[in-house]
């Protein structure tokens, strides 16, 4: 860990920003024990879904321009902090930055007054310490993460009769789009997003993959962001057509794409979900179907909340 020095926050600039985020992220997943959220997938996702997205990101940076971070408010306006690994001792200042900026009315149902609120992953030790240091408490929402481990053994697919997967094509994007706004938990994307997520540097078409029926129509979706420097992969995001439920399409996709990616050099597969509140006292459908798969627990991510005084 380097000496701390004077930091910065400032507006993102370019594309350049994006780029040493990107670079941050991928040193921080070369760590196992830090292979958290987001990914590389998940960053051009966010940027994708959100047209917003460059003006609401803070970029951190130290001495002559080194980028060591960056901080931005997600879905309820929960902030998003990524440091590099030898940079996290820059992350109370960061905090103590954001509950300046970021301090409004809540908008957590179950909550009242302002706040800033952040996620922190359990297993995060320094993070979670500092925030009770600062005086955040633990929310009950919280995102899930699993992984698989691509084995010499992987579960294969069985996929009902007049069912297969193949990449998407280009007309077929439409259809993609109407299934995904039917997706739990799911916002439909418009032409114009799918055309940035299209475009991510993460992107490649061969892992757009889609389950078409008998007569090519979709009926599944999966969008795997693969991170070619640390072997690994990310699903985000992945659902099947409600009429097609119930079939076992959306575990056999899974199987397809770990198949798939064991062929690629990959070793690891990732998979997020977010959402879930620890009073439900049965997983939902999804966290059924990654049980089945065979998806081990990696983390818990979960909302910190602090009350602070706005002006």
């Amino acid at each position: 860990m380097e000496p701390k020095k004077t930091m910065q926050i400032r507006p993102y600039w370019n594309e350049q920003d994006y780029t040493a985020l990107r670079s941050l992220i991928t040193a921080k997943f070369a760590d196992p024990g830090r292979r958290f959220y987001p990914s590389l997938g998940d960053l051009d996702y966010i940027r994708a879904f959100d047209e917003r997205f460059t003006e609401k990101v803070m970029i951190c940076e130290v001495g002559e321009g080194t980028v060591i971070g960056a901080v931005w408010p997600g879905h309820y306006r929960i902030l998003h902090i990524v440091t590099g690994l030898e940079y996290t001792h820059y992350e109370s200042d960061i905090l103590a930055w954001a509950e300046q900026h970021f301090c409004a009315p809540t908008l957590l149902e179950d909550r009242t007054g302002n706040e800033v609120s952040i996620w922190a992953y359990d297993e995060d030790t320094v993070r979670v310490q500092l925030l009770k240091e600062r005086g955040y408490t633990k929310h009950t929402w919280y995102m899930y993460s699993g992984v698989f481990k691509l084995g010499p053994s992987l579960p294969e697919p069985q996929f009902p009769p007049g069912y297969r997967v193949r990449p998407l094509i280009e007309a077929e994007r439409g259809a993609k789009i109407n299934i995904m706004g039917g997706s739990v938990g799911l916002t439909a994307p418009t032409a114009e997003i799918y055309e940035r997520l299209i475009n991510s540097p993460t992107y490649q078409p061969e892992l757009d993959l889609a389950v078409v029926d008998d007569h090519e129509q979709i009926v599944g979706f999966a969008n795997v962001w693969q991170d070619t420097a640390n072997h690994i992969a990310i699903i985000e995001p992945f659902g099947t057509a409600p009429t097609h439920r119930r079939k076992g399409l959306a575990t056999n996709l899974l199987y397809e794409c770990m198949h798939r990616l064991r062929a690629r050099g990959v070793s690891e597969l990732y998979i997020n979900h977010g959402g879930l509140w620890t009073l439900d006292p049965e997983p939902d459908d999804a966290m059924r179907v990654y049980g089945t798969a065979g998806f081990q627990k990696l983390g818990s991510m979960f909302v910190w909340c602090k009350a602070c005084r706005c002006g």
